[in-house]
């Protein structure tokens, strides 16, 4: 079942966590293209045709549907501007489960953002009352991830040696509990 239409779009302090629009188009180009920023990311640089195919799709998408990857769009409140976003997808095998994902422009890392607007998401998800655990899953080289994961109050409950872009890695899962 989606979930309700009132859950986007949501205020933080100095962010607004809403649907794509036309407008981030040379934002999201812009750190979707940037090797530092993809470089533990699973999503492959998309060209321009996709991007707008991208950003139509998520403008209207329903948010929640098993299975599938659902973007949200972190913008600052004061100009809207994109500075991200974070993937949701609620497990096909436990609709109780939400998998979370997030990406930030480089020149917007390290400011709090990623955890002022994860931190909102996991209270919206949880406060919809059929979520009751959020899991994180990051490649072990990924500090500044696993840091973000710890501070919001995950734990870390697996690890487990995997082929990523070609590369041997160790992905660690974390999660967070509704009752945490």
């Amino acid at each position: 079942m989606p979930f309700p239409a009132h859950f986007l779009p949501q205020q933080t302090e100095r962010l607004t966590l809403r649907r794509f629009i036309e407008a981030d188009l040379d934002r999201f180009l812009a750190y979707r293209h940037d090797p530092v920023v993809a470089r533990f990311q699973s999503w492959s640089m998309l060209s321009e045709d996709e991007a707008i195919a991208f950003i139509h799709e998520m403008s209207t998408a329903p948010i929640g549907i098993p299975g599938e990857w659902f973007q949200i769009a972190i913008a600052l409140q004061l100009s809207n501007q994109l500075i991200g976003d974070i993937g949701i997808q609620v497990s096909e095998h436990d609709t109780r489960t939400v998998e979370v994902g997030f990406t930030l422009h480089r020149e917007e890392q390290g400011q709090g953002f990623a955890r002022e607007a994860i931190q909102s998401l996991l209270c919206s998800l949880f406060e919809l009352g059929n979520i009751t655990k959020v899991i994180g899953i990051t490649d072990s080289r990924n500090y500044p991830s696993i840091n973000l994961l710890t501070r919001l109050g995950m734990n870390l409950v697996s690890s487990e040696e995997v082929v990523f872009k070609h590369e041997l890695c160790v992905e660690q899962t974390f999660e967070l509990k509704k009752e945490d």
